[in-house]
């Protein structure tokens, strides 16, 4: 897979959305830089896995572009665009599984016009459509029903509201920032909703529009809230782009319908605030984002040579072998050329040069993951050095390589070091520490003993190797140096 394709298809979806904001902002007649917080909130990478990330920007980021278009469609009122509308949301139904939910915001939108024709159209083709989609449905492993009411409000207004879980204290700041929201839209809701009534009160054109963006967003944030819940509080997720979304309608209403953000202190404040954030977020996700990137890459040298992956449990490569071995084999889906091929790696644990101690340590993570069956305990465990080797520089790529001194065989992980501090981010200009950081899954290798060293790979393909003083060894649900 083209992860780089898919990416930049990730961003252009986003930018349609972006785009799409901009439309309904500009109707208002306010100056371009009111605008200039929006996209600040968006393009961060808090919501990468999601909005930005190889296959999952065909989900959400799709699924709510063809939301967008639906509406912009409906506003035109005409019947080749009513119709597109409704193409737009069968095209979303079957992009994720609450792009059903689309449907909706459609009729929500014909109702706030009180276009009762159309909004009756589409309440039909949407059970036509979910007719065709119940058909094939399988419920989701995840899926069960909250253990408490306050559980849930806390899981729906945190999800609402999860921009705020940048900061401290993410699951209280995102509840209390979702709340905010939700009472914002429903005040906007109740102005909209005065067309039914003898005195209609003045809303501002691209009210509707937004509003019915956020009917979908909402009413997918009560669809997780109800179902993923009872696992915990809903924040982190797979849907958390809607919370940036979220929080730009917010922003937008507050220009819409109160003088104190249109005063030009204020917008220099919020301003100021929106970089802040956004900049604090590429500070916070930088690493991860680069982690998982140096993870994928790994897993290309390790499928190639071993038929094996480590940026996934063992179970799903174990479960989708019977067709990703054959399917590669016969060339239905072809890698990327490695970062180092088995021979060089060979030739670098063949060179007996001098180590020095590295001053490797291990240290074990206890988890307690929540299944409906009950509580899953996993161990992880961290494979690091705070020392050696030197600070890798900002786009180099860092692998830890690990040989088997039985069978041979070598396997590449993501090693990227920690972060430093932020006043030395500051001070002294270095975003990663010294020595390396790689986690490992109790079963990811077989048991054996593994010699190490750290693989250095810049963005122009220059390689350099560091021999580690330590051996590891795996007995098959745990690891020791040696």
């Amino acid at each position: 897979m083209h992860f780089r394709f898919y990416v930049a298809l990730g961003t252009l979806a986003v930018s349609y959305i972006c785009y799409f904001l901009y439309l309904s902002f500009r109707k208002a007649g306010l100056p371009l830089y009111y605008f200039i917080p929006v996209p600040l909130v968006l393009f961060q990478p808090m919501y990468y896995e999601v909005s930005n990330w190889a296959l999952t920007c065909l989900q959400h980021p799709f699924l709510t572009a063809f939301l967008a278009a639906a509406i912009l469609l409906a506003a035109r009122g005409t019947k080749p665009a009513v119709y597109g509308a409704i193409l737009c949301c069968f095209l979303a139904t079957f992009t994720h599984g609450n792009g059903i939910l689309t449907f909706p915001a459609i009729i929500f939108f014909y109702l706030c016009h009180k276009d009762f024709r159309n909004a009756i159209l589409t309440t039909v083709f949407m059970f036509i459509c979910l007719g065709v989609y119940m058909g094939g449905y399988e419920s989701g492993q995840a899926v069960n029903l909250p253990k408490s009411a306050s559980q849930f409000f806390l899981s729906l207004f945190g999800f609402v509201g999860a921009s705020m879980s940048l900061w401290a204290m993410p699951e209280l700041l995102s509840a209390i920032w979702g709340f905010l929201i939700v009472v914002c839209m429903i005040l906007v809701t109740i102005r909209v909703a005065s067309v039914y009534f003898k005195k209609p009160v003045q809303v501002k054109p691209g009210t509707i529009e937004l509003l019915s963006f956020f009917a979908f967003i909402f009413i997918s944030s009560t669809v997780v809230a109800l179902f993923r819940s009872w696992a915990g509080t809903t924040i982190a997720s797979r849907f958390q782009m809607y919370s940036a979304l979220s929080t730009a309608v917010f922003y937008i209403f507050l220009l819409f319908y109160t003088d104190l953000f249109r005063k030009k202190w204020v917008l220099t404040t919020v301003l100021g605030l929106s970089v802040f954030y956004w900049a604090y977020s590429y500070y916070k996700f930088t690493g991860i984002v680069a982690a998982k990137r140096t993870a994928l890459l790994a897993d290309v040298y390790n499928w190639k040579n071993n038929r094996n992956m480590f940026s996934v449990e063992k179970s799903i490569v174990n479960n989708g072998s019977f067709y990703l071995i054959p399917g590669y084999e016969k060339g239905f889906f072809r890698l990327p050329k490695p970062a180092v091929e088995k021979h060089e790696l060979d030739a670098m644990f063949a060179e007996k040069g001098p180590v020095k101690d590295n001053e490797l340590y291990i240290e074990t993570w206890d988890i307690h993951r929540v299944v409906r069956q009950g509580v899953e305990e996993l161990t992880n465990y961290f494979v690091s050095s705070n020392v050696s080797p030197q600070r890798k520089r900002f786009w180099d790529d860092r692998y830890l390589v690990m040989k088997n001194t039985d069978t041979d065989s070598t396997y590449l992980i993501n090693a990227n070091p920690k972060v430093e501090a932020r006043k030395n981010i500051i001070m002294e200009g270095h975003y990663y520490k010294s020595g390396f950081n790689a986690v490992l899954r109790e079963d990811d290798l077989g048991a054996g003993t593994y010699a190490l060293g750290i693989l250095d790979v810049s963005g122009d393909g220059k390689k350099t190797f560091y021999r580690l003083d330590k051996t590891l060894v795996c007995t098959g649900d745990g690891y020791s140096l040696r």
